[in-house]
């Protein structure tokens, strides 16, 4: 799976001290900066593919398309995908398009709903975390989530306490890298298609300025 070749390239490394945030250490992050860009562009493209058709009919099949691929990437554990996806349909380029969603089936739209209750960030994710923890692997868990908590203990903990090197903090920061690379052990093993992959290689994804100025021109907003 293409995904999980760019994850298995995340190394330890590249998640202390918050490379992926600081440009001075950005060179130590590129892998995890490839794979995050990746995800980004995944949203960028399902949005630009809807929003490139012509009319309601063909944007309401291509939407229930996406849904339906997120709930199949929510069953082969892929987490990061199917974030990335839901995301999509949930922004505000996607998710204006009323007119466009009233012709989504119902049932659709209610799996919808179903799927984006478990990425709420309520009570820091305690629904995805739970899924997560849960998942036999193979797994992509959403990167997200341990870049938060590895920010969260290196803003919060002291590096230096008493005089002392702050082995907690240490110890916390080693805990959460070891739990990503547990999903690093086991890949998926599906036959590769060529036909199927080099597109997915080569996303075509519009910038979200661009999306929602595409968007306004297929729905204008109402004059209240």
């Amino acid at each position: 799976m293409l995904d999980f070749s760019l994850f298995e390239k995340i190394k330890p490394l590249e998640l202390v001290n918050q490379a992926w945030v600081k440009p001075k250490y950005s060179h130590q992050a590129k892998n995890i900066l490839h794979y995050a860009e990746r995800m980004n562009t995944l949203t960028r493209w399902a949005a630009t593919s809807i929003l490139a058709q012509k009319g309601k009919s063909d944007r309401a099949r291509l939407i229930t398309d996406f849904i339906n691929i997120a709930d199949e990437l929510y069953k082969l554990n892929n987490f990061s995908s199917f974030i990335a996806v839901i995301n999509a349909l949930e922004g505000s380029a996607i998710s204006r398009l009323q007119s466009s969603w009233n012709k989504v089936d119902r049932k659709v739209c209610t799996r919808l709903d179903e799927l984006y209750e478990l990425i709420i960030p309520n009570n820091n994710f305690r629904t995805l975390r739970k899924i997560l923890s849960e998942a036999d692997p193979p797994c992509i868990p959403y990167v997200g989530l341990f870049m938060s908590d590895l920010t969260f203990v290196s803003e919060c903990n002291p590096t230096v306490l008493n005089g002392m090197i702050n082995f907690v903090k240490c110890t916390y920061i080693n805990n959460i890298i070891n739990r990503l690379k547990l999903y690093q052990q086991q890949p998926y093993h599906f036959e590769v298609v060529p036909s199927i992959v080099a597109p997915l290689q080569q996303l075509i994804a519009l910038d979200e300025e661009t999306l929602y100025e595409m968007s306004l021109q297929i729905e204008p907003k109402k004059n209240k």
